[in-house]
């Protein structure tokens, strides 16, 4: 098992880029804490985390931090989904965005995490909200670039309708 200060670096390391990622997916301060509270919970359980003196273990780390951060986040888009949703609730809409337009996007993408496969949709997110190149999106799946293809391509084709359908 590994050692305190081991994961004391590692949160010091990758705490700020877990929850600017949880930010982005959520469009929530307080659900981008509680899925990054979590997913560093996990890591603290994690048993066979390897020091971060060893070879690749950053590189490790970081992949299932990223795995992990995305599942969890998608579980709390749908569990959003499937409790009632207030649409005029205005307190966690980007301020850049008109609130109308806020509300219709943030729709969207509720709709897209249930219309979608989790393979499918941690693809997606991992290379189109978080860009990573298919490679990079490859290794955090531990799967090949050629499935990382196949499942955008799956991605796209289950999202259409809803994409048409927003698109109105």
């Amino acid at each position: 098992m590994s050692t305190q200060p081991d994961f004391d670096l590692a949160y010091a390391r990758f705490f700020a880029p877990i929850k600017a990622k949880c930010l982005r997916l959520l469009s929530s301060s307080q659900a981008a804490d509680d899925v990054t509270q979590e997913v560093f919970l996990r890591m603290w359980q994690w048993r066979t985390r390897p020091p971060l003196d060893a070879p690749d273990a950053a590189r490790t780390i970081l992949a299932w931090l990223y795995r992990t951060s995305t599942r969890l986040a998608i579980d709390a888009l749908r569990e959003r989904r499937r409790t009632t949703h207030d649409a005029t609730d205005f307190a966690n809409l980007p301020c850049a965005l008109d609130p109308a337009a806020a509300i219709h996007a943030r729709a969207a993408v509720v709709t897209l995490a249930g219309a979608a496969r989790d393979e499918e949709l941690h693809a997606a997110v991992l290379c189109r909200i978080d860009g990573l190149s298919q490679p990079e999106a490859a290794l955090v799946l531990e799967t090949s670039e050629r499935s990382v293809r196949r499942l955008l391509a799956r991605f796209d084709e289950r999202i259409d309708p809803v994409r048409k359908e927003f698109a109105s």
